[in-house]
């Protein structure tokens, strides 16, 4: 599969991408059309999954520990 990938040119590469997300976005609705709470749901988990990575990365950029704070204890 990835030597598939990575023999597309460009213009295949991202028209595999928008047809991705538009599967996605059709089972998403066909999902939603059946129960109402997906449609709300999923772009809230999503939204705060964005927002708790986000904030992960602006307290701790890198990932590495403080120098100051050694956690011995």
């Amino acid at each position: 599969m990835k030597e598939l990938y990575e023999s597309l040119r460009p213009r295949e590469a991202r028209m595999f991408h928008w047809s991705a997300a538009a599967a996605a976005a059709a089972l998403w609705f066909s999902i939603a059309w059946r129960d109402m709470w997906v449609l709300l749901l999923v772009p809230m988990i999503g939204a705060w999954f964005v927002f708790l990575v986000r904030r992960s990365r602006r307290l701790n950029p890198l990932g590495h520990e403080d120098p100051e704070d050694p956690d011995f204890f």
